[in-house]
């Protein structure tokens, strides 16, 4: 639940990221995906695709409403999925039986994770890549630009295994077109395609997790420097947040490390649980890029 003691830490930017019409948006990005890739291979008819692809758009949906149902049935994927086949009826009933055909409701939840996370992450980079150029035009601080230049390659190589189309619905109701079908989502989202899937085999994606949670410490490294470069001024927000954020991420990836047990089923909270974590530690490398970059640009 958000709170003014936890969002005054972020930006604006950082809380609407993993917000309602944010998040609405990228799980409808992912059933029109489906859909598409579907209708290439034969799985579903091309008419249908169309009707649901034309129907995905973010605008046509009450996100926050989406959200608030979610809470009675423990999924943003349940009320989503109601809500569409509802809007896609509206239009052309014979394609209802297609709207997320062949796919779990943790499929389409993990595939938004990962969508949601390489936007995140893209975004954060960008803000790191601006600390780590300030920096280089200070000498007394060039030093803390090598532990996130290492941080930021740690993050390129753990990513482009752990950022993966979820597809198990389909590989094990239709084998014969379940990895073509897989390849074609992955090609549609710019995903890759995982060895296997996520409830049993977890280690990559809390792989990321760590790298995400080490770039957070070596931020709060950084304003850390900087509060002890002015002693006895007033610390610049920035370097509150990333000492803040700094604090928290270790707490986050013990909860992603803690549901590894349960990979192979998921058992009910733990996976809810995993998504929590996995959003705030996000949001806590988002804001704390954000916030050293703005103030080091200011000095």
């Amino acid at each position: 639940m958000s709170s003014v003691l936890d969002d005054f830490l972020y930006a604006p930017e950082v809380l609407e990221s993993f917000g309602a019409q944010r998040f609405v948006a990228a799980m409808l990005r992912v059933e029109a995906a489906l859909a598409q890739a579907q209708a290439e291979h034969g799985v579903i008819p091309a008419d249908a695709a169309v009707s649901i692809v034309d129907t995905c758009k973010v605008e046509l949906f009450d996100a926050a409403r989406i959200v608030r149902d979610s809470a009675s049935c423990g999924s943003l994927a349940v009320p989503l999925i109601k809500s569409l086949r509802d809007t896609v009826g509206l239009f052309n009933p014979a394609a209802v039986p297609f709207v997320h055909y062949g796919c779990t409701k943790q499929d389409l939840i993990d595939t938004t994770m990962a969508l949601i996370t390489q936007q995140v992450l893209a975004v954060t980079r960008g803000y790191v890549e601006t600390c780590m150029a300030a920096l280089a035009q200070q000498p007394e601080l060039a030093v803390t630009v090598a532990p996130l230049r290492r941080a930021l390659q740690r993050l390129d190589a753990s990513s482009a295994a752990a950022l993966a189309v979820q597809l198990g619905g389909t590989l094990s109701a239709r084998p014969a077109h379940g990895p073509t079908v897989q390849a074609a989502l992955a090609r549609h989202l710019k995903l890759s395609i995982p060895d296997a899937p996520w409830d049993t085999q977890r280690d990559a994606w809390v792989a990321l997790g760590c790298d995400v949670a080490l770039l957070i410490g070596s931020l709060g490294t950084l304003a850390s420097a900087l509060v002890q470069r002015a002693p006895g001024t007033e610390p610049c927000a920035g370097s509150l947040t990333a000492l803040a954020m700094a604090r928290r991420s270790p707490q986050r990836v013990a909860g992603l490390l803690s549901s590894m047990p349960h990979a192979f089923e998921r058992t009910l909270g733990f996976w809810q649980s995993d998504q929590s974590d996995w959003t705030q530690l996000l949001m806590s490398a988002h804001a704390s890029a954000w916030g050293l970059a703005k103030s080091l640009q200011k000095t």
